[in-house]
């Protein structure tokens, strides 16, 4: 396979040598995959504005013998509300970020794109964006196996947060919305997401 299309989400990117950018992406077909972007930090490349992370594109790859390139990109959603607002952002980034550190190069996830996709809509249409990191988090943990079984696994998680997890992995984006979280509530639920992720690498 030399070239191959595919819709793929952007997680992420950075500077790879003077003028071009390793773009970290994941799609359904290949799972998640480093790419170059040949002459991407040019002001006049052609990838300015659609390789920014949390876009969804149109992607052409080219399987070289060492590397994938990225030839061509075009933008299916960038989720403009959501960059409009600075809260939304940055839950929105935190699912970038989680979806990065939990997911190995090439592997795949069954009903990711679906959870992705659903998460950022919420984001974008609600006044409670911070629930939405905290749902694609647990739900990607529990995805991926990562997340301990609440009801017979010894813990020093709270009953409270514990309550709360198993909540989450058992139901919908819509009903667990209508939770309310303080942000003292939110910081320790992402201390316990963290304890979580590292002790399962």
């Amino acid at each position: 396979m030399k070239n191959h299309s595919t819709t793929s989400i952007i997680l992420g990117h950075k500077n790879f040598g003077e003028l071009d950018k390793l773009v970290f992406l994941y799609n359904e077909e290949l799972g998640k995959i480093k790419t170059i972007a040949k002459g991407a930090r040019r002001i006049t490349s052609k990838f300015t504005g659609h390789i920014e992370s949390l876009n969804i594109c149109k992607t052409q790859l080219y399987f070289g013998p060492r590397n994938i390139i990225l030839t061509e990109t075009e933008s299916v959603n960038t989720f403009k509300k959501i960059r409009e607002s600075l809260e939304k952002t940055s839950c929105a980034l935190q699912i970038a970020e989680i979806t990065d550190k939990l997911i190995y190069e090439n592997q795949k996830i069954e009903g990711l794109n679906e959870l992705f996709l659903e998460t950022m809509n919420y984001i974008e249409n609600t006044e409670n964006p911070q629930i939405g990191p905290i749902y694609y988090s647990i739900k990607l943990l529990d995805k991926t196996g990562l997340i301990p079984n609440f009801k017979e696994t010894e813990t020093n998680i709270s009953i409270k947060y514990r309550k709360l997890f198993y909540f989450i992995q058992n139901n919908s984006l819509e009903k667990t919305g209508q939770i309310k979280i303080s942000r003292s509530e939110n910081k320790e639920i992402d201390e316990i997401i963290d304890k979580i992720m590292k002790t399962s690498f």
